[in-house]
């Protein structure tokens, strides 16, 4: 048995270190580590291309909390949005902290190896790959299992079957040269391990030579109907990459371990009033408007700015 290693991944690169004992309301690089107002912001750069943002992201000394600085590329005909310089982001919630960036695979194999891995591993603690993703893996005759990267745990596993045909570019991704994994919690990172089940196969027996695999909310690849993954959509992203959605990576406020001990430290503590504190499995913690679906809860009366227009809705 031989393996072969495959870690093609593009992550996210947000920093996440802890603030000096100085930095009270100033983190490094201009970050803020206190609850700004609207009119504090009202300089602050809030789109980048077609993509729109808000604090705790931004732009600029003044503009950000710590660990949430973005820029804005420009040298491309089309502006891309970048965490610390180096890794496009394609959409994003802001008040949620929530970031898509493109996690894809494209694993070449070989007859006669049966075993490859592929993994992906979080730049810093308090960025996780959020519960809704799912790992789409597309190709002939493979078995896949899914491991927490650290623990080592199961996370689930597919297998992909095409009896000799080549990988089918329609109908649902349902084990006939496509399968998928759901992640049923938030992850640090993973570990893939494929193993083949059809060692003599060539690459010309195959539509697209080798394996492919995404991490993306699974709602992206569904059919019309919205009942079945679409593999025709994942195939697109094969070979046009721009057509990757991304996976949904969640960023915590890091500068303290948990809600408790942030709240302890007033000073730098993010949740705005009206808002709740929610710790993360993953350390650190997050802020969330209590009762409403809109609304920013890093942003002094942000929650509260969505209650009163509410109100004044109701005739």
């Amino acid at each position: 048995m031989s393996k072969v290693l495959i870690a093609m991944s593009f992550v996210l690169m947000f920093s996440a270190a802890p603030p000096q004992a100085s930095a009270a309301v100033h983190g490094v690089a201009g970050g803020i580590l206190k609850i700004p107002s609207n009119d504090s912001l009202a300089h602050c750069i809030t789109g980048c291309g077609d993509i729109d943002f808000s604090y705790p992201f931004g732009i600029g000394p003044g503009c950000f909390r710590q660990g949430f600085d973005l820029t804005c590329n420009h040298s491309t005909k089309h502006p891309k949005l970048l965490g610390s310089s180096t890794v496009q982001i394609t959409r994003m919630y802001s008040s949620y902290g929530i970031v898509f960036s493109p996690i894809f695979f494209n694993l070449t194999t070989s007859p006669g190896t049966n075993t490859y891995d592929m993994s992906w591993e979080a730049p810093a603690k308090g960025i996780t790959i959020a519960s809704d993703n799912t790992l789409f893996v597309v190709g002939c005759d493979f078995d896949v299992t899914l491991f927490e990267y650290g623990t080592g745990d199961m996370v689930g596993s597919c297998m992909s079957r095409c009896a000799g045909e080549k990988v089918p570019t329609g109908g649902p991704c349902n084990g006939r040269g496509c399968c998928l994994i759901p992640l049923t919690r938030d992850l640090p990172g993973f570990r893939a391990e494929l193993v083949s089940t059809n060692t003599t196969a060539t690459q010309s027996d195959w539509l697209h030579p080798g394996i492919m695999a995404i991490v993306a909310p699974q709602y992206h690849y569904r059919d019309d109907d919205g009942d079945n993954t679409n593999t025709t959509t994942l195939f697109s992203s094969w070979t046009n990459a721009s057509n990757i959605y991304g996976a949904a990576l969640s960023i915590n406020i890091m500068d303290q371990p948990s809600c408790q001990s942030a709240q302890m430290n007033n000073a730098s503590y993010a949740c705005s009033n009206g808002s709740s504190c929610q710790n993360s499995s993953s350390g650190g913690y997050g802020c969330y408007c209590s009762s409403y679906e809109e609304g920013n809860p890093y942003i002094l009366d942000g929650c509260m700015q969505e209650l009163e227009l509410d109100v004044a809705l109701v005739p």
